[in-house]
């Protein structure tokens, strides 16, 4: 998954760059009768501000020390509504822990093998944007490498670069730059306990990493990323990003569940590489929905933002079955797209006992004519209960009253309760919708 937690950029603090070199520069000495130092290498400078930032140091031996290292000058960058302290202070917040590094070597590369966990230390749960004991949905625990691995000793000559790697995680994200590696776990922690158990990971997830055979010494740096519970947090956000992510409900992380109305079932979902979306394909009355159930009360802002190709509709009276939008547990607000349309949506149901489900434009509100073959991004964003404004490649273009919006029989049924979701349905005729990245922020009505 390609993690955009709300960092919009890190301004970074020569003083603390300073200080993450000394460190650096520190061991290096400490260590230096036991081998060659190698040439100084600057890592990449790290956040300041609130984050809790964890630097690990490996020895020739492959033992860890995790030690942790708090910023303090207060001028991270942040988007608005993102608290800095979401991300896990070491041994105030969370604890990180890992066992030695396993190190292998076959020919002249070592490959350094280490098993991470993390501990709640909170009151409260992390991991869900819901408070409840069983929430109706996660977004999981992320631990991610924000910088190095740096090289800090070798043994003897290493040909430059005497470079290292992060060779094993499970997906790359955003977290204080775009592209950085991370595992992910898909659980809630509880709060604290007196003993570890719920609010520790069920398993320790595995980040490896890999340099020339002389490397015996080297550092890199850490952060954890939870979502914390209202009204500790007051904005979530996720992002789900096809050429990344591969689709949506087998290697996102967090996934997205799959739901269907028609009584015909669901169609198919083709991811592809090369072209760097998600596919859904539905013919002969099937449909095929993606959806996530964190919590969205009526009067919270959100939005929701889509970029999607609608690639075929073989009838000869399209319907806007191409969707995506909010449940919040009363009304629904939902873009819905034909080949030539874009509006807010309603659902109807047809066919007596077959019960078929159609989406069909709400009276009483504009459509906007568009050639939606080529691929737009579209942005909805929901006012709490005042209104919907939609955005098509950052131009306003339609806006609804909350009161226009349907509910009761009119909404989705794929689901029950809050949710963010997109699909396609293909009562009206085949469909296939191309899908290149969603996301949804709760608590703010714009990204």
């Amino acid at each position: 998954m390609s993690r955009r937690l709300g960092i919009a950029s890190a301004i970074r603090a020569a003083s603390v760059a300073a200080a993450v070199v000394a460190v650096v520069g520190c061991s290096d000495r400490s260590n230096s009768i036991m081998g060659v130092t190698p040439p100084a290498q600057t890592p990449t400078v790290l956040p300041t501000g609130n984050l809790g930032v964890v630097m690990g140091s490996v020895d020739e031996n492959g033992n860890l020390t995790l030690t942790p290292l708090q910023g303090t000058s207060g001028d991270l960058n942040l988007a608005p509504g993102i608290d800095g302290q979401i991300y896990g202070t070491q041994n105030v917040n969370v604890r990180v822990y890992a066992a030695a590094a396993i190190v292998t070597t076959v020919g002249s590369k070592k490959t350094w093998t280490m098993k991470f966990g993390v501990r709640n230390l909170l009151s409260f749960p992390i991991g869900s944007n819901q408070a409840g004991l069983v929430p109706t949905d996660t977004t999981g625990v992320f631990l991610a490498v924000i910088s190095g691995p740096t090289v800090t000793q070798t043994s003897g000559s290493c040909t430059a670069p005497c470079t290292m790697q992060v060779a094993t995680f499970d997906g790359t994200g955003t977290f204080t730059a775009p592209n950085q590696p991370y595992v992910h776990w898909t659980e809630r922690l509880s709060a604290k306990q007196l003993v570890a158990s719920t609010d520790t990971v069920s398993q320790r997830r595995t980040i490896a990493f890999t340099s020339p055979l002389q490397v015996t010494n080297f550092t890199f740096f850490l952060i954890v990323g939870a979502d914390w519970p209202a009204p500790n947090q007051t904005v979530w956000s996720l992002f789900y990003n096809a050429p990344t992510d591969s689709a949506a409900d087998q290697n996102a992380k967090p996934l997205w569940r799959t739901g269907s109305m028609s009584p015909f079932g669901k169609g198919s979902e083709v991811w592809s590489k090369a072209a760097g979306v998600d596919s859904l394909e539905v013919t002969n009355a099937k449909d095929y929905y993606l959806f996530r159930r964190d919590s969205l009360a009526q009067a919270t802002p959100a939005y929701i933002e889509a970029r999607v190709a609608k690639l075929a509709n073989n009838s000869t009276t399209p319907r806007p079955e191409t969707v995506f939008g909010f449940l919040d547990g009363t009304r629904m607000a939902a873009i819905g797209i034909t080949n030539t349309d874009v509006g807010f949506v309603q659902y109807a149901f047809l066919g007596g006992a077959f019960h078929i489900p159609q989406a069909q434009f709400i009276g009483g509100v504009s459509q906007f004519a568009l050639s939606a073959s080529t691929a737009h991004t579209y942005l909805l964003r929901k006012f709490g209960t005042d209104s919907v404004v939609l955005l098509v490649d950052g131009a306003r273009k339609l806006k609804a009253k909350y009161s226009q919006l349907p509910k009761g029989a009119q909404i989705a049924t794929f689901t029950t309760g809050p949710a963010e979701f997109f699909g396609d349905g293909s009562v009206s005729g085949d469909a296939n919708s191309a899908w290149s990245f969603v996301t949804y922020g709760i608590g703010s009505s714009q990204p």
